[in-house]
């Protein structure tokens, strides 16, 4: 293993730049013999842990329980009452199961649980702004790790996973777990196989309706006494405790999330861009802003987003992506506020959570009784089921893939190309303008032909980190 003194002293010393960190990595030979003979004991249980105990932290252990192929060793928080809630969930789910499961140690220090040789796998369920740093780490040390999605907070951020994941020879899993629904993968089949045509344009949108106050005007205060709040910010600018900026709807402020792009969007322009293997875009322009919530979120509660993207094998010229984001009118996701578009040639195809419809073309719109291109398709189902299900598939894939070191479903690499569409469009957005993105050099430029380098573009690609909280060099 690693030397652990570059994890203890992660939080205490300068750390290491974000450019001479990502320069540092590189690939390694041959997967290590601890990986090898774990691999071939596919009937040991595995040791696992939670970093980062809120709500979708606790769901996400709840699905890895489910499979009973785990013992969970230690839950890792900054607030001792998100750990408390994690320990009566665990209860909960193995109240009728045999004895066996010991009470999981508890820190407030994710280094801690790194230190811990019995723990394999690492869950991350922290806030964007605390994604990378762990899994850079737990990569170091060794252990395989599932992270919830945006995989990171900054591109700069995701090319450095991707890098630790390649060096360490780990098996990283993200959150995107729509890869895993049944019906989406056979939508995608749909496309793939070429029944929709040549595609020249696709679309995701979400929508919901906060208005007027959205998260309200609650005055700073003290942090609770439960929470170390220093830690909490960790590498985000120092600010006074408000709980609008705290546990859940801190993923609408740019120090800790990404807004909804980042946070809803990931998932299905990555469905997307899996389908047409489209790895990235060529220009992005957003347009939009903080209209209409009476708050003071820094991310848009009104967005467009436009995206070009490179000839593909379905899409042979190239093809334009849009995205929409509304907060203040339309269904919440919940109610069908989401949704995936595919326009072909021979029609259109309509996907979300809950099924997926293909509207054929005719083969001549003015021509009365004319034959429809395609025969139209319409699988509907109940929305809660097929997300249940497919959360617990995707646990079951990663978990199948930490015994035979094959690449996930939803592999950190794979990822990395979607999230950094997502930043992309929020990058737009902040300076305001078109820009266009070299994939081969990773910069952002202000024209066409790549010339001239948006260096204030580029600025957004990454982030400044609080002294003591800057990505450690793995």
């Amino acid at each position: 293993m690693s030397n652990p003194l570059t994890r203890r002293q992660f939080l205490g010393n300068s750390g290491k730049t974000m450019a001479g960190m990502a320069a540092g990595l590189s690939v390694l030979g041959p997967r290590s013999m601890l990986s090898s003979a774990r691999a071939a004991d596919a009937n040991d249980r595995l040791g696992i842990a939670l970093i980062g105990c809120g709500g979708m932290g606790r769901h996400k252990l709840g699905n890895f329980l489910d499979t009973k192929q785990v013992d969970v060793l230690a839950l890792c928080d900054v607030d001792t009452k998100q750990m408390d809630e994690a320990e009566k969930m665990i209860a909960e789910k193995l109240k009728n199961e045999p004895a066996g499961q010991k009470t999981p140690q508890r820190f407030k220090d994710f280094r801690k649980v790194l230190d811990m040789q019995e723990v394999k796998v690492v869950i991350i369920a922290t806030p964007d702004h605390w994604h990378a740093a762990p899994m850079l780490l737990a990569c170091q040390a060794e252990k395989d790790v599932y992270v919830e999605k945006p995989c990171c907070h900054n591109v700069r951020e995701g090319k450095a996973m991707v890098a630790a994941a390649a060096k360490y020879k780990r098996v990283v899993q993200v959150g995107t777990h729509q890869r895993s629904y049944e019906h989406i993968q056979a939508a995608r089949d749909f496309v793939r196989n070429g029944e929709l045509g040549e595609i020249s344009a696709t679309n995701t949108y979400t929508y919901g309706n906060e208005s007027p106050d959205g998260l309200g005007s609650d005055p700073d205060s003290d942090p609770p006494a439960s929470v170390d709040y220093n830690l909490w910010l960790g590498p985000a600018p120092e600010r006074k405790f408000n709980k609008r900026r705290f546990h859940s709807s801190w993923r609408w402020y740019f120090d800790y999330g990404c807004g909804m792009v980042g946070d809803w969007n990931v998932h299905l322009q990555d469905i997307v861009m899996w389908t047409l293997d489209t790895p990235y875009p060529t220009s992005v322009c957003s347009m939009g802003g903080h209209y209409i919530l009476a708050d003071d979120r820094d991310t848009p509660d009104t967005m467009v987003t436009i995206y070009k993207f490179p000839p593909s094998k379905l899409a042979p010229k190239g093809h334009v992506h849009t995205y929409t984001l509304r907060k203040a009118s339309g269904k919440p996701w919940h109610k069908g506020g989401i949704g995936m578009d595919f326009h072909g040639t021979n029609g259109f195809l309509h996907m979300t959570r809950g099924g997926w419809e293909v509207e054929p073309d005719l083969e001549d719109w003015n021509r009365p009784g004319s034959e429809p291109r395609i025969d139209p398709v319409k699988e509907m189902g109940e929305y809660h089921k097929k997300d249940v299900e497919g959360h617990n598939v995707h646990v079951e894939n990663f978990l199948e893939c930490v015994q035979s070191r094959e690449k996930p479903i939803a592999s950190i690499e794979q990822h990395y190309t979607s999230v950094v569409a997502c930043h992309l469009a929020n990058v737009s957005l902040r300076v305001g303008r078109q820009i266009f993105w070299n994939h081969e050099k990773e910069l952002c430029f202000m024209d066409e032909k790549m010339t001239i380098e948006d260096k204030e573009a580029n600025k957004f690609l990454g982030r400044e980190y609080r002294k003591g909280f800057e990505l450690p060099e793995v």
